[in-house]
């Protein structure tokens, strides 16, 4: 009787939501079902509705033959649409054997943080605490475990054990008893006033949900206490390491892509080079745009002018430009030592072509400039007020030393002279020549002092080197 072997009787006059564990979940109700045992109607329950949770089916009437059916049992479900007068039914096998029977319900105290959990919970969820999840201890006493069931069959003369294949015994050839037929364990569901179709629907979701199975390893409906503490650092842990298989799949296709990608970077930007080379005097806004694409893609070619957008931010942007400039001058100052910064400045913009550089900016690149060049390219305002951009041979110190020694192998020298021996212009000779009049080390000879006594041409200015005139005092008289 399967009736009685899987079904526990309840109070039908108690309210089926209030039967229902606190982890247990309410779905759908459907009147006029009648109960087969097995293959035989069950007169008692012919006429009633039946309930299904997430747990377990109820079944209940008017009369006291109210029951409830734990989901644990159903191990296969059939479905039969009726024909005729025939109505429709829903068959539950349930498991050969009975599981273990559920504790009563008791209030209990967790071993591990004293917490007094109430009754109330399902029969799984009532052997974890609800505050910290550890498992509930088991009873001291040792349940003694079935004794395990055979198919052997013993002969009624010898007591030999036989196969159940067997029809006669192989020891004394006695004729075997048969076997009896395995009881079978089903429960119908018999729906007569329609409705099969969707309470089948939501029955076999709570199968297959299987709500009943919560174990100490699964995350308390709560989210709380040490197992759930666990159970969200192994799901983190668990997210971490697939964001990053990914990222590194993305990351390994990119790879396979990134020759061609170069190539067709190095192609696209050669065609804007040609282009801009063949009308120098302005490019097209898509060709600035696509260059600083290329950039931002990190892309970007040797030949490509930095722009601000290319940049994460503008002290970035000055060093690039600083870099980009110290190549500049390795062309322009590949055989001069000393440069006027509008020279510098006009060439650097005639090299880029596109986003031509603004005085103000330009200034602010000079500072750096040191930083990326070899020999150090330094700024220098002259005496005159005209500042440049020189080598180490062309400071202040290595020009005067050059300088005086110069004049005194060869007497005094005009400025012309002067900057034909260091290969510079007159404007660049004088201003520098003036920094080391300053400082005492040469003096002029003009059309006013005649210091060689024969005077001067008028305009021509001599340089003196001061050590010629060590020697002498001053009395004070012209």
């Amino acid at each position: 009787m399967a009736l009685k072997r899987y079904t526990k009787s309840i109070d039908s006059t108690i309210p089926i939501p209030a039967l229902l564990y606190t982890d247990e979940r309410f779905f759908s109700s459907q009147n006029g079902v009648g109960i087969y045992d097995g293959q035989q109607k069950s007169p008692s329950h012919q006429s009633g509705t039946v309930h299904v949770s997430s747990h377990r089916l109820f079944f209940t009437d008017n009369r006291h033959n109210s029951f409830a059916l734990d989901l644990s049992y159903v191990v296969q479900t059939e479905y039969y649409a009726g024909l005729f007068t025939s109505s429709a039914k829903v068959t539950l096998h349930l498991a050969s054997q009975t599981l273990p029977g559920a504790p009563e319900p008791e209030v209990w105290e967790c071993h591990v943080c004293g917490n007094r959990n109430p009754p109330g919970t399902s029969p799984a969820a009532s052997r974890v605490c609800t505050l910290c999840g550890v498992r509930r201890e088991s009873s001291s006493t040792p349940s003694t475990p079935a004794p395990a069931t055979s198919d052997a069959v013993a002969c009624p003369a010898c007591t030999y054990l036989n196969s159940s294949s067997n029809t006669t015994c192989e020891i004394c050839t006695a004729e075997l008893p048969v076997p009896l037929a395995p009881e079978i364990s089903l429960i119908k569901l018999s729906f007569r006033k329609g409705g099969d179709k969707a309470f089948y629907s939501n029955l076999k979701s709570c199968l297959k949900t299987k709500a009943w199975r919560l174990t100490v390893d699964d995350p308390l409906p709560s989210g709380s206490g040490i197992n759930g503490i666990l159970q969200s650092v192994a799901t983190s842990n668990q997210g971490q390491e697939t964001n990053l298989k990914d990222a590194l799949q993305d990351l390994e296709a990119l790879m396979l892509k990134a020759k061609d990608m170069v190539r067709l970077a190095a192609d696209l930007n050669e065609r804007l080079t040609t282009s801009t080379a063949a009308n120098p005097t302005s490019e097209p806004e898509e060709a600035t745009f696509i260059r600083s694409s290329l950039s931002q893609l990190g892309l970007q070619m040797d030949n490509t002018p930095v722009t601000l957008d290319m940049m994460r931010d503008e002290r970035e942007w000055i060093n690039q430009l600083a870099k980009e400039l110290a190549g500049v001058l390795q062309t322009i100052m590949k055989d001069r030592g000393i440069i006027a910064l509008d020279e510098v400045w006009g060439g650097w913009n005639r090299a880029r072509g596109v986003a031509l550089i603004p005085p103000a900016t330009f200034l602010q690149v000079l500072p750096h400039l040191p930083v990326y060049t070899t020999p150090t390219i330094q700024t220098r305002q002259l005496h005159s007020g005209l500042t440049v951009l020189h080598t180490p041979p062309y400071s202040h110190a290595a020009f005067s030393a050059r300088l005086v020694g110069f004049l005194s192998l060869n007497g005094p020298q005009t400025s012309a002279e002067i900057a034909q021996e260091e290969e510079i212009t007159v404007g660049l000779a004088e201003g520098m020549i003036g920094a080391v009049e300053a400082d005492g080390q040469v003096c002029r000879d003009d059309e006013a002092s005649t210091l060689n006594g024969r005077g001067n041409a008028v305009g021509v200015i001599r340089w003196w080197p001061w050590t010629e005139f060590d020697s002498y005092n001053y009395d004070g008289q012209e």
